[in-house]
């Protein structure tokens, strides 16, 4: 009787196994197959397959695109004090990073790419009085000519205020904060309006070459989120007192909605050989909050904050074969609530690649992840 009962049992428990399965098999073939997800909730979507101007621009559709990059950064937040008359006494702070060098990789088939980079501890700092900052980010693209999308996440650790110095030390050091940390979370989109002729992405992703000099408008926008925090003030206690409701403030949280029209060309010189310049600039509107601490509900307020960003390149493009130079440069600064605010990121460096033929695994995975169309 016991051994009927263990019998009926696990027939039961297999049987409640059994649906379970049935049914968990069916929301992973939704979940877990991209093919069959776009068919259900995508059923209209297809992308189209709109080429460029093969007399202006080259496309390397079949090559998966390999590069790595060493830049050499120069990145700066400026907290200053709008009136001039403090006594004698400058309340600004400048921090700035140790950061010499980071390196970087990068990936891109078709319309897709992917590239991160980091610190590269190259023994290179002669910022020695300055405290040890770490670096990394990492970037999805989307380019299909006429519009790129990009999601981009960067964090640093690791700044020092160069302004700040402590007056009752004989030998005054610069003010160290190994503790403040930066967080940019960015999603942007461009639209290139001369798509055809012109390629934006070409110094940028080099799935694509411009083989013809020409220019064209652009006009990128997005959100991006930043946060610039520690673990005790951001302002010393004797900077404070020349500073509004900047008592005890541990976190500065920002949301910024941004579109910036553009402009921007390529040169190109003996075929292989181009010069590529790109600006924006906009005043971006900027939601800010000032947080003494983590979990604080205080109201937000809002400003408008000038911003240029631009980027230049020279380079080669071979068959296979790329290389150049490149230098970028973000500026944003305007006033908050009794501050001035100002963030500057440049970078400076080289980059190698080479285009390998795509292997069928990369291919295959491609086909089956992509929206119809890709």
């Amino acid at each position: 009787m016991k051994f009927l009962l263990l019998i009926c049992f696990l027939s039961l428990i297999a049987t409640i196994s059994e649906t379970y399965a049935q049914e968990n098999e069916k929301h992973e073939h939704v979940l877990l197959h991209p093919q069959k997800f776009y068919r259900k909730y995508f059923p209209n979507l297809k992308i189209k397959k709109d080429r460029p101007d093969s007399t202006f621009i080259k496309e390397y559709r079949d090559y998966l695109s390999v590069g790595a990059h060493i830049l050499s950064p120069a990145i700066g937040i400026d907290i200053k004090k709008p009136v001039s008359e403090n006594n004698g006494y400058d309340p600004s702070s400048k921090f700035r990073t140790s950061i010499s060098d980071i390196l970087g990789f990068s990936v891109n088939y078709r319309y897709v790419g992917f590239s991160f980079a980091f610190l590269l501890k190259s023994g290179m700092n002669s910022r020695v009085d300055y405290a040890p900052s770490r670096y990394k980010t990492a970037t999805i693209k989307y380019n299909n000519g006429a519009t790129s999308l990009q999601f981009k996440y960067i964090r640093i650790r690791g700044f020092t205020d160069i302004n700040q110095r402590d007056g009752a030390d004989p030998n005054p050091m610069l003010t160290q904060r190994e503790d403040i940390v930066s967080k940019d979370f960015q999603f942007e989109g461009l639209r290139n309006f001369r798509w055809r002729k012109y390629s934006y992405v070409a110094p940028i992703t080099f799935a694509q070459r411009q083989v013809k000099s020409s220019a064209g408008f652009l006009l990128k926008g997005g959100v991006y989120y930043h946060q610039l925090s520690g673990d005790s003030s951001l302002l010393s206690p004797r900077q404070q007192e020349f500073y509004n409701d900047m008592t005890g403030v541990t976190s500065l949280r920002s949301l910024t909605v941004r579109v910036a029209p553009g402009v921007g060309g390529t040169l190109v010189i003996l075929r292989r050989v181009y010069l590529s310049a790109v600006a924006f600039t906009s005043y971006d509107l900027y939601f800010y909050k000032y947080l003494t601490g983590p979990e604080e509900k205080v109201k937000g307020r809002h400003a408008f904050i000038f911003l240029f960003d631009n980027k230049i390149s020279l380079g080669y493009h071979a068959e296979r074969f790329y290389a150049g130079l490149r230098f970028e440069t973000e500026l944003r600064q305007g006033p908050l609530y009794n501050l001035d605010l100002q963030t500057a990121y440049s970078y400076t460096g080289i980059e190698l690649g080479y285009r390998f033929d795509a292997p069928k695994v990369v291919k295959k995975i491609y086909k089956k992840t992509m929206p119809p169309g890709m």
